[in-house]
């Protein structure tokens, strides 16, 4: 909380605010003016950064020159009364340049640790938009326990702690080593809960990923890809590591985004790269490296609060719809979440993969059963046949797998229908099975005490679902046990 700050950290507070909005040290009388007013009105730094932001200086500071090392190295950038080009910046500037800008700025604001820490809880206006961005992104990579996961642009690391807490091997990249201390001081404050794989920290020059070819199943980038300046050497690299089949995911700003006001004073004063994402450009670079599919994800974080009756008509489809579709729209026009897929070749076009049972999406069966008998002496086994057939859209992995492996369970239940176990019983898949794929298997289940039951069949995908769950029919068959 900025307004509950010592005496000491508010005049750091108060420097930093300075540095940042003005380019200068704070002078002693705004200082002092400013640490009385926090003091004794309940000033808050925001309220200092925004009432600086609104002084005469920074008015003249935005429509100044542009930074003078920026121009010193080019001698292309011309006065600020043009916009910055993102990518005469980058020209500017060499990739090992920007890498220690990057972590200088974290060395020198780690007075604010802790708002790096609690993100994406730092501040309440900016929670609904990273969490938004956050699932969404998390949606469309279909994660599941134990993927291999990069987190590239990793910063402070709270989006490596979540892929953690997913249960996911997370590998957090960043340009800046104070930055991944930073992440391992979070997982240590707030270790993820229960037993998770560890994750690993590794620094990015700028250029290659210390990573072995085809090494990871997903990769994450959170609001990182457009500070790079060499976008298409690192497409090359991400491409790189990713494992055929597997899928990088993006969460962006848009097209024109180099030249909002934000981008552009971050350009004119920072070292900062701000680029434009433009779809058919990073598109030009991931099929050139083996990527078969781009998807983009239409949605919006921002919350349109209607009338009930207005609601009711969203829903039926009437005018309503088209107005909330406009702020759809319009929130799209500044935010990219897309999806590039890599072919199961890897080179070229490639092949596109097919997606397997780690997915609940596509789990869909029938299945057959023939028992031996209908009733059975104390102890003596339940023997059967089954025939299961993957009639869905994704690959059933071995029922040995541990997450995603598809066995035949079975519940038990009284004859009335109501249930006594539902993990009774699970008969073992063997290999793969393909879409359109049948199996069959001969079984014998250790029978329940004597008394009538009813054994129901459903396929079922280990730490994933039963099949009843995506509308497959069970199958039940009553016995006795005499």
């Amino acid at each position: 909380r900025p307004d509950l700050l010592e005496a000491r950290e508010r005049e750091t507070g108060i420097d930093f605010v300075y540095r940042f909005v003005l380019a200068r040290p704070a002078d002693e009388e705004g200082r002092a003016r400013y640490l009385r007013r926090m003091q004794d009105e309940g000033m808050t730094l925001r309220e200092v950064a925004a009432e600086i932001a609104a002084s005469d200086e920074f008015q003249r500071r935005l429509r100044g020159t542009i930074a003078r090392k920026h121009d010193e190295a080019s001698g292309a950038l011309a006065q600020s009364e043009a916009l910055v080009d993102a990518g005469a910046l980058s020209a500017t500037l060499s990739v090992e340049d920007l890498a220690r800008t990057a972590d200088e700025y974290y060395r020198t604001t780690l007075q604010f640790a802790d708002r790096y820490l609690a993100k994406p809880f730092a501040d309440p206006r900016d929670t609904p938009d990273l969490l938004g961005s956050f699932a969404h992104l998390v949606a469309g990579l279909r994660l599941v326990p134990g993927m291999t996961v990069l987190d590239f642009g990793a910063g402070a690391c709270w989006t490596t702690r979540c892929l953690t807490q997913l249960g996911c091997e997370a590998i957090a990249l960043d340009v800046s080593p104070t930055a991944l201390e930073l992440g391992k001081q979070l997982y240590a404050r707030l270790p993820p809960i229960g037993s998770t794989p560890p994750p690993r920290f590794l620094v990015f020059d700028g250029r290659r990923i210390d990573l072995p070819d085809a090494s990871v199943d997903r990769i994450f980038c959170f609001d990182a890809f457009h500070h790079v300046p060499n976008p298409a050497d690192v497409m090359r690299e991400l491409g790189r590591v990713l494992r055929p089949g597997g899928v990088a995911g993006f969460s962006e700003p848009g097209r024109h985004h180099s030249k909002g006001a934000r981008s552009q004073y971050e350009m004119k004063n920072y070292t900062a790269i701000e680029n434009d994402v433009v779809m058919e450009d990073v598109w030009t670079w991931a099929r050139a490296v083996g990527f078969v599919d781009l998807e983009l994800a239409a949605f919006s974080t921002e919350s349109y609060r209607v009338p009930p009756a207005e609601f009711d008509e969203i829903t039926r489809g009437g005018r309503a719809l088209s107005r909330y579709a406009d702020r759809v729209r319009v929130f799209l026009q500044g935010h990219q979440t897309f999806f590039l897929t890599k072919g199961v070749r890897g080179k070229g076009e490639g092949e596109r993969p097919v997606r397997d049972s780690r997915e609940r999406e596509g789990l869909t069966g029938e299945i057959a059963i023939q028992l031996e008998r209908g009733s059975v002496g104390r102890g003596q086994p339940v023997r059967g046949t089954a025939t299961v057939q993957n009639v869905g859209s994704v690959s059933w992995l071995p029922g040995s797998t541990p997450h995603g492996g598809v066995n035949l369970g079975v519940h038990l239940r009284a004859r009335d229908g109501s249930p006594i176990s539902v993990d009774f019983a699970r008969i073992r898949l063997e290999g793969t099975t393909a879409p359109g794929r049948t199996q069959r298997v001969e079984f014998a289940l250790t029978p329940p005490d004597p008394g009538d039951y009813l054994l129901e069949f459903d396929l079922v995908s280990e730490g994933v679902g039963w099949f009843e769950m995506n509308g497959s029919a069970t199958i039940t068959r009553a016995i006795t046990v005499s």
